[in-house]
């Protein structure tokens, strides 16, 4: 597939607690947080963990869970060993691309949208306070896009002792591409300004620098992070 990627801190942070990962049909995004740096030690590290695990050796689905819990380990392990870093944690979603599927690991708010036949599809469910109310059926649409907890994560990588992940899988077919995301973009694109920037560019990086582009252009209030994978 052809990859491409980008990070911006924004317009209104001082740093960038994101983090990207492309590596051999391995897609990943985090967003970290935590003061004094911490936000960006925890996303830096569940990516550099991911970088080094031994994928391909067993079941791609159970490696991806062990990868996951091998990084909120890490995690744990610095926050308990720096006082300063205590509480930090990350969203993590991550992509195992393999012949003709794709195998997804997800805790937070980044998202994973599936881009098949015109369509943008969100794979992944926000874990958020607003999210799962809407879930619930305790509010509709419109409310939890203004909900004072839109943002307030229930569930991430490193912040709690237990650690609860949703795993998936599809089918990749002909034409299909991925989007991964954190929530610097989706809280100001739509699922058709993104379909718009996708179809109107023709390679992945192109794609993902305007979709980085578009939302500093909406204002940037946060740290920015795409990957965009399409068919070659």
């Amino acid at each position: 597939m052809d990859v491409g990627a980008r990070t911006h801190v924004g317009k209104v942070r001082r740093n960038n607690e994101d983090g990207y990962l492309v590596r051999d049909g391995l897609l990943a995004v985090a967003d970290g947080m935590g003061g004094h740096r911490a936000g960006e030690v925890a996303s830096g590290t569940v990516l550099a963990v991911l970088r080094d695990y031994p994928f391909g050796a067993g079941e791609p689905a159970a490696e991806l869970e062990q990868a996951m819990r091998a990084a909120h380990a890490k995690v744990r392990q610095l926050a308990t060993e720096d006082a300063s870093m205590a509480g930090m944690g990350t969203t993590l979603t991550v992509a195992l691309v393999c012949p003709g599927r794709v195998h997804v690991g997800h805790v937070g708010d980044s998202r994973l949208y599936l881009w098949r036949q015109g369509q943008l599809r969100q794979m992944t469910a926000d874990h958020s306070v607003a999210a799962e109310l809407l879930r619930a059926g305790q509010i509709d649409e419109e409310a939890a896009r203004v909900h004072p907890h839109r943002h307030v994560l229930t569930r991430a990588i490193g912040a709690v002792p237990e650690l609860e992940i949703d795993l998936l899988e599809f089918p990749l077919e002909a034409g299909d591409g991925l989007l991964l995301c954190t929530d610097g973009l989706s809280s100001l694109l739509d699922e058709d300004d993104m379909l718009r920037v996708l179809v109107e560019h023709s390679t992945a990086q192109a794609a993902a620098d305007a979709l980085v582009q578009l939302a500093l252009a909406r204002g940037g209030i946060d740290n920015v992070t795409v990957v965009v994978a399409r068919p070659d």
